[in-house]
């Protein structure tokens, strides 16, 4: 039996409770069945056989409220933001004496509490539609408070004094059309107390149009903004492109390196991911009219034939942490996407980003060109300085086109074929001021022959791997 201390107490269990489905669903029919029986109390005469059991009901309700109200008070850990928080709530069931039936008006205010249960129980239920239909559902909330007060405000000031509010269906109307038109429509207010209620209606009504207003801009904005981010049609016609298959904290570096590469200036790059937030933000300081983004799962066939991998000349994957998943997990995905994509594009260049070098055997059987373990080159940098200081310098101006020096890879001119690894350093040196510190062979396996002997004899498969401050023009060696 867990110790008394590890329990749940009273007050946790009530608070639980208090925010559970069931008792918010519960609340909101006692809510909405107290806004009925205002209407029955306005419209209906003293005199009318059920008029003190609706009284009574009302009343029951009340204390029904009071309870609730005090429950969340007494376990709410800060008072003063629960005030904050409920004041109104406080006010619509403060006890209303008989004497003044335009103060039952305030019951209309939890109406305001309903919309936000209403939100809460959609965002458990699913949490995108709660996100689409929030601002609508709060925006019918107060809607319905405005018409609902307008229409019993008037009934009961002007009810005897006005000949065209014979009824609360016609005090209803009044404030609705009203409330739409900013302006009296269908009569005329004929007390100070009716007019007064009528400038409130009629601002509600303008502040309304502005919020309207707002919403269908901002919805207007956020397709536009989707269309000119995803431009979906834009897909199919992709060619040459790089596609980057997942996202992390270091893709906004890998794609400012290629989109500030001049090479690729012209190239354009399409990220694919479950994104909950599209990163063109963090990259508005660049130049983003090559840069796609599309929401979806790169595991998958149909998606990778979408955004036109069988066209795209490199393919990037990162270790995706767009959703939360185990490191093993991540990794699989990546397998997954690399076999996929070579399977079909083989002749795609493909980098793969791995969190466990274990997985390694997977994406070189795939046929995968690179990949990068995360962390041991991050170990491998650290150990380089420690072992010759400064030299993270280097590093970090060699892997930047930003600055500097940076890293190209050159076919072997016709002309080069048979050279020796020192007479090729000595001709790009003088004519590019450009330094060979390795070659790449080709056959009959692809390997890298970092700073080959002086002797190394260039063959016709092999290329050069370069350091220079631009890259050096090959038709002209």
């Amino acid at each position: 039996m867990p110790p008394a201390s590890l329990a749940p107490t009273l007050k946790s269990r009530i608070d639980r409770a208090l925010y559970s489905a069931p008792i918010e669903l519960a609340l909101i029919g006692l809510i909405l069945l107290s806004v009925l029986l205002v209407f029955v109390e306005v419209g209906a005469s003293p005199d009318f056989p059920g008029f003190e059991t609706i009284l009574h009901l009302q009343n029951w309700l009340t204390i029904i409220f009071w309870i609730e109200l005090g429950l969340r008070g007494w376990c709410a850990r800060n008072k003063l933001r629960f005030l904050r928080n409920y004041w109104w709530d406080i006010l619509a069931v403060f006890p209303v004496p008989i004497q003044f039936p335009i103060l039952r008006l305030l019951r209309l205010l939890r109406l305001m509490r309903v919309g936000i249960l209403i939100n809460r129980n959609l965002n458990r239920l699913s949490p995108a539609l709660a996100v689409g239909l929030g601002a609508q559902i709060g925006l019918v909330a107060i809607l319905g408070v405005i018409v609902m007060a307008g229409a019993l405000g008037l009934y009961l000031i002007e009810g005897r004094d006005n000949d065209q509010i014979q009824d609360l269906g016609q005090a209803l109307w009044w404030s609705l059309f009203t409330l739409v038109a900013a302006e009296p429509i269908g009569t005329e207010p004929v007390t100070p107390a009716g007019r007064v209620l009528t400038l409130l209606v009629m601002l509600g009504g303008l502040t309304l149009f502005a919020v309207i207003t707002g919403l269908v801009s901002a919805l207007m904005v956020q397709r536009l903004r989707s269309t000119m981010e995803f431009r979906t049609m834009d897909l199919d016609e992709l060619r040459n492109h790089t596609v980057i298959c997942g996202w992390n904290r270091s893709g906004i570096h890998v794609v400012e390196e290629l989109l500030l590469d001049p090479d690729l200036r012209n190239s354009p790059i399409l990220l694919v991911a479950e994104f909950e937030e599209t990163p063109e933000q963090s990259l508005k300081n660049l130049n983003l009219s090559q840069l796609y983004c599309h929401t979806a799962d790169y595991t998958r066939i149909d998606v990778l034939e979408t955004i036109g991998i069988t066209h795209a000349d490199r393919a990037i994957l990162l270790a995706d942490t767009s959703r939360p998943r185990s490191d093993q997990d991540i990794d699989a995905r990546t397998v997954l996407a690399a076999l996929t994509i070579e399977k079909l594009n083989p002749a795609v260049y493909t980098c793969a980003q791995l969190l466990d070098r274990r997985n390694d055997v997977q994406l070189k059987a795939a046929g995968v060109d690179d990949v990068i373990v995360a962390d041991e080159i991050t170990s491998h940098m650290i150990a380089a300085s420690a072992r010759a200081e400064g030299s993270i310098a280097v590093l970090a101006e060699l892997l930047t086109v930003q600055v500097g020096n940076q890293i190209y890879k050159l076919p072997i001119p016709s002309t080069w074929i048979d050279l020796s690894f020192w007479q090729a350093v000595d001709k790009l040196k003088r004519t590019y001021d450009a330094l060979i510190i390795a070659i790449e062979i080709g056959h009959p396996k692809r390997h890298t022959l970092v700073n080959p002997p002086s002797g190394y004899r260039l063959g016709p498969k092999d290329q050069l791997v370069v350091i220079a401050r631009k890259k050096p023009n090959i038709n002209e060696l």
